[in-house]
């Protein structure tokens, strides 16, 4: 305060002669600074914006390759996946050939082993006719030998009436005897002379009737298993053409736009024991077959795309040919959309399967 008791003037432009510079130089000088940082301010912040936005851009850049990538990705894999399925149906095809060729190689054995066991009997049946013939040769020697011991004795008798026919009146009685001896020795050599053409006419008929029964076997069996082999080829053309046939006239199964459901079949026991998986549902559940059916129905029911049913049969499962082409079937024909578009329903008698 003032001596007076008044408030000291506080205004820089007071006129009082004490301060009698202007303010506005130091006001100029102050919003010169302020300007200048905020130009300098300015400046920062529009450079670090251009950075920004080139880093959007680049980021922005990034992301479009990114989602072009996962899109040629995502094609790439389906396209894979499609191979895949394709792949392992064709194994399974293949698999299942596989189990037929040796089927046939087993029924083929087992044929072989009963051509051979025939061949054993009639092998054995001409062993008992060359035996029974070496008999009835044996019995002619004998019959000969006895023919011929009774024609020597018939010449010794012969030579002994020349000599007595000199002695005719003495010996008459025993030429009488020797008489009856030779007419009997005559009547046992007709007798043997009978049996052996009777022996000889049967052992001809034997050998006739063997090698007809031979010929007629034989004949038998080539037109048997020539028969069977026709009927084989002709089966395997019939379903060859009707592979080619469906082929031409339907496009290629695919699980593409279906449903995907997939059955495993392994028999390691006389029991069956049936497993699936779906696309919703990874890793394989153990079910028995008519719970299958229950939801292979439903899901039909539900998917208006229809169901592709892949059916696995792994290496070692233990089922035949005739099996696994049952189990395959029965499920293709009244549940897979290929075969119900094609009208090829086919339900076949199930062999045994273990309920879990």
């Amino acid at each position: 305060m003032n001596p007076d008791g008044s408030f000291v003037d506080l205004r820089l432009n007071r006129q009082d002669g004490q301060n009698q510079e202007s303010f506005w130089p130091s006001f100029t000088d102050i919003m010169t600074v302020i300007v200048m940082i905020f130009v300098i301010a300015m400046v920062v912040l529009l450079l670090r914006n251009l950075e920004l936005v080139n880093q959007l851009r680049a980021t922005m850049e990034a992301e479009r390759t990114a989602m072009e990538l996962a899109k040629v990705t995502g094609e790439e894999k389906e396209s894979l996946a499609l191979k895949l399925y394709t792949a392992e149906n064709d194994i399974s095809m293949l698999r299942m050939q596989l189990m037929q060729m040796e089927e046939q190689g087993q029924k083929q054995a087992g044929t072989i082993d009963t051509q051979h066991h025939d061949l054993t009997l009639l092998q054995s049946e001409k062993e008992a006719l060359q035996l029974l013939r070496d008999q009835l040769n044996a019995e002619n020697f004998t019959l000969n030998q006895r023919l011929e011991k009774n024609q020597v004795a018939l010449l010794k008798q012969q030579q002994a009436l020349s000599e007595t026919q000199q002695t005719l009146l003495s010996a008459r009685h025993q030429i009488n005897q020797f008489q009856d001896e030779i007419a009997a020795a005559r009547s046992d050599l007709k007798s043997l002379e009978s049996e052996h053409q009777a022996t000889q006419e049967q052992l001809n008929r034997l050998q006739q009737r063997y090698s007809n029964q031979a010929g007629e076997l034989l004949s038998a069996r080539v037109a048997e298993r020539e028969s069977g082999r026709q009927l084989s080829t002709l089966q395997t053309d019939f379903e060859r053409l009707k592979l080619k046939y469906d082929k031409l006239i339907r496009p290629a199964r695919s699980p593409a736009g279906h449903y995907l459901v997939e059955v495993r079949y392994t028999k390691p026991d006389k029991q069956i024991i049936v497993e699936y998986q779906t696309q919703d549902r990874e890793g394989y559940a153990p079910i028995s077959q008519e719970n299958l059916e229950a939801l292979l129905t439903d899901l039909k029911a539900q998917k208006k795309t229809g169901l592709y049913i892949k059916v696995i049969f792994p290496e070692n499962s233990g089922l035949t040919f005739t099996e696994a082409w049952s189990l395959t079937s029965h499920l293709h024909g009244k549940f897979d959309y290929y075969f119900q578009e094609g009208g090829q329903e086919m339900v076949p008698v199930l062999p045994g399967i273990q309920s879990e």
